[in-house]
């Protein structure tokens, strides 16, 4: 639902009123921190609890980071370089990428990354993040390959030389906090084995034809296994090491160079089990050791077997495999998870049934980076937008402040299937009336969702291609096309308002029943289908066409007004359709605000038109802005879109809508490239105007009352973390005052 408010009226209250200091936050919804945030994922850990965490992120953007699953609750802990700066910026490929993950006995959970290792400590969370690269420690910043907890408890890294940073083996000393680097050692696969009789070893290998090395930890000395029949010849895997101490390696037999996987316990001596049928290229994609004797291994096959001390059984294939299986791991219930680089996601086998059920960003994530319309369901509060994963897969999502549900064609079963032959959606609206969702699947005219029943209807109209959907005071469903074509849909028809130009932005008129207004390129209108009030481009001053729209009470209505790739001509117009005049600010005649070109988006309750802001090239002078009538606050945007951290990502806004929340509101916009961005907003309305609706009232003290008697945190009006008498009197010596 599009909500606006009245600026006049917010402008009286808060003259005459004290506010809170005002206080602007801002969070992001992409891909990338959402869900299980990419893809592509590397590797994954199962804590003590069962919960998995996996590393994912998007090659595209280089976002993402680690993602735990709490699967008791169905929703997912993010870690991303979208929030967390400490990761890395997106410029620096490979530094969300997380290749392995370790955790030690002081309850924190080791990364290793392309760029380096990050250390964060479980209870804490993402604010304990510690990250160590060149900069800070003996680590020569290449590919961290793998990383090993050694029975000290110190962590041994290997990495591969990189164009970004040197490769090697280097070893973190908890006691010490110290880190140092053995020249000429490590690049590949590395596992730490206990020794008969104390201390340990530390194997590495990095295939081929390369020689296996051993250090001792007592003797501090280096051997040589060269590539010999009865010799080790590469680690397995990653995690190729049991709690026992029993290493899973290949090893070489025969005169022709041949290996075959075998198990070497701390004494030295070789196992030899039976093994599964043997692909005759890749013997182990991955493999997993634990308990004693105890080994998951994924073969050249695809299939997963399980080692249970004496032999192997065969678990079946796992589905859908088009990608690298790099990491595998088991919980203490017996459910397995694996995952890979472009494989699509994790897997998890539930450890009674054996069925499998794939977790991507198409059924856990916002999965889309462009994302188009939004809307707010004015009941619940959900959000739900326009949503594109790639060529052939999206639809739309949901978002009820915890996770987000997906309809697409890729959902396995997690999210809902779209039922249409296109893979975007490019309206949607949540409808006051009766809770079901008017959506325009690209190209394919309106169909509205009853979410609840999962069930789709066809709405006949003419118009395929629909830039926006508004539900007005009436219950009337309105469209406007992307090319042309204003109405609203009633008893099966769509009655049609002129012929207008191309859909520029629809909103509901705040005050008159019935009614909306239209911005369609040369042509601005109000109209309820039968009365009508429109003007055209040339009726007010300035050169080029309509942009934006911002509707407020009293008949009155923001417009902006340019021309394309010309710097002068431009003005933001005030339109008051009750009397047919209007106040033009002109950037020829120097307008108060930044940049050369203005579009008006939402009026809010504190009496602020929010605008985003432009300029023609080369001018990076654009941004979101607010303007009160006399202060203007901006948010620039980066220049050339690139990413940063906080504020507005990017100055193209799709769409902006308006979401009340206890202590002021919420901006939702779909940015350019950047997915979902939320402008918080406090300290700049009237408190006593508890529903937000720009008035001080009955209705505010009713809705205060409710709130009071359900003891709902809304009502904790001196926000001292309890609701009691002390807010209740706070509240009505506001009301008594106005605001």
């Amino acid at each position: 639902m599009k909500m606006c408010y009245s600026a006049a009226a917010a402008l009286m209250l808060i003259s005459g009123s004290a506010f809170a200091q005002p206080a602007y936050s801002w969070r992001y919804y992409r891909p990338t921190n959402t869900g299980i945030q990419g893809d592509w994922n590397e590797s994954i850990w199962i804590g003590p609890d069962n919960d998995p965490w996996i590393g994912g992120y998007s090659p595209s953007f280089e976002e993402g980071g680690i993602a735990k699953f709490v699967q008791g609750e169905n929703r997912w802990i993010n870690v991303s370089n979208v929030d967390y700066p400490i990761i890395g910026h997106p410029n620096d490929v490979g530094t969300t990428r997380v290749s392995d993950m370790v955790s030690d006995s002081q309850g924190n959970l080791w990364l290793g990354t392309w760029r380096g290792v990050m250390r964060m400590n479980l209870a804490a969370g993402a604010g304990s993040l510690v990250k160590y690269g060149p900069d800070n420690s003996a680590l020569p910043g290449g590919l961290t390959r793998d990383m090993t907890m050694a029975p000290d408890g110190s962590l041994w890294v290997s990495a591969e030389s990189t164009i970004w940073g040197e490769g090697g083996l280097s070893r973190y000393h908890p006691a010490t906090n110290t880190w140092t680097h053995m020249d000429g050692r490590g690049g590949g696969k590395i596992a730490a084995q206990l020794k008969p009789g104390g201390g340990y070893y530390i194997w590495t290998s990095l295939g081929g034809l390369s020689p296996v090395e051993r250090w001792d930890s007592t003797t501090n000395s280096w051997t040589s296994f060269s590539p010999t029949a009865g010799n080790p010849a590469a680690l397995a895997s990653l995690d190729s090491v049991d709690d026992a101490g029993n290493m899973w390696i290949t090893r070489w037999y025969g005169d022709q160079g041949q290996s075959r996987l075998d198990c070497l316990r701390p004494d030295g001596t070789w196992v030899s089990p039976p093994l599964p049928p043997e692909h005759p290229v890749v013997q182990v994609a991955a493999l997993r050791a634990f308990g004693n004797m105890q080994a998951l291994m994924i073969d050249g096959y695809a299939h997963l077997h399980r080692f249970n001390g004496t032999s192997w059984t065969d678990l079946g294939p796992v589905p859908d495999i088009n990608g690298f299986i790099d990491d595998l791991d088991i919980a203490g219930d017996g459910t397995i998870w694996l995952c890979g680089s472009g494989l699509g996601g994790a897997l998890r086998r539930d450890a009674s049934s054996g069925e499998w059920q794939r977790y991507r960003v198409t059924n856990t994530s916002q999965f889309d980076f462009f994302n188009g319309d939004l809307s707010i369901d004015p009941n619940s509060g959900d959000v739900y937008a326009c949503a594109n994963a790639a060529p052939g897969i999206g639809g739309m999502v949901r978002f009820d402040g915890i996770r987000w549900t997906c309809w697409d064609q890729y959902t396995y079963g997690l999210g809902y299937d779209w039922p249409f032959p296109t893979d975007n959606s490019e309206a949607v609206c949540v409808r006051a009336s009766t809770g079901k969702v008017a959506v325009n699947p690209m190209f394919n005219f309106t169909h509205e969702l009853d979410a609840e029943a999962d069930a789709w209807t066809e709405i006949p109209g003419p118009l395929d291609s629909i830039r926006q959907y508004r539900e007005d005071s009436l219950g009337r469903l309105w469209a406007i096309g992307h090319y042309s074509g204003l109405g609203y849909f009633q008893n099966g028809t769509f009655n049609s308002i002129g012929s207008g130009g191309w859909g520029m932005s629809l909103q509901t008129d705040p005050d008159r029943p019935g009614t909306v207004w239209a911005n369609q390129d040369y042509q601005l209108t109000r109209t309820d289908g039968s009365y009508v009030f429109s003007r055209s481009a040339d009726d007010f001053p300035g050169g080029g066409l309509f942009t934006g729209l911002a509707v407020d009470h009293n008949g009155i209505a923001w417009i902006g007004k340019w021309a394309q790739f010309t710097s002068t001509g431009s003005a933001l117009l005030r339109v008051n359709a009750n009397n047919g005049t209007y106040q033009a600010w002109e950037y020829d005649n120097g307008w108060p605000f930044p940049g050369e070109h203005v579009r008006p988006l939402a009026v809010t309750p504190d009496g602020r038109v929010w605008m985003t802001y432009d300029a023609e090239y080369p001018s990076t002078d654009m941004g979101l802005l607010w303007w009160d009538g006399t202060n203007v606050g901006t948010f620039p945007a980066p220049p050339n879109g690139e990413p940063q951290w906080g504020g507005l990502p990017h100055a193209s806004v799709w769409d902006l809508e308006v979401k009340i929340i206890p202590g002021g509101y919420e901006l939702w916009m779909s940015c350019l490239s950047r997915g979902i961005a939320v402008l918080k907003v406090t300290g700049t309305m009237c408190a006593a105007d508890f529903n937000g609706d720009g008035f001080v009232n009955g209705d505010d003290y009713d809705a205060f009352a409710s709130a009071f008697d359900a003891g709902d945190a809304a009502a904790d009006f001196n926000h001292d973390g309890f609701v009691n008498g002390n807010d209740y009197d706070e509240f009505a010596s506001a009301f008594d005052a106005g605001c």
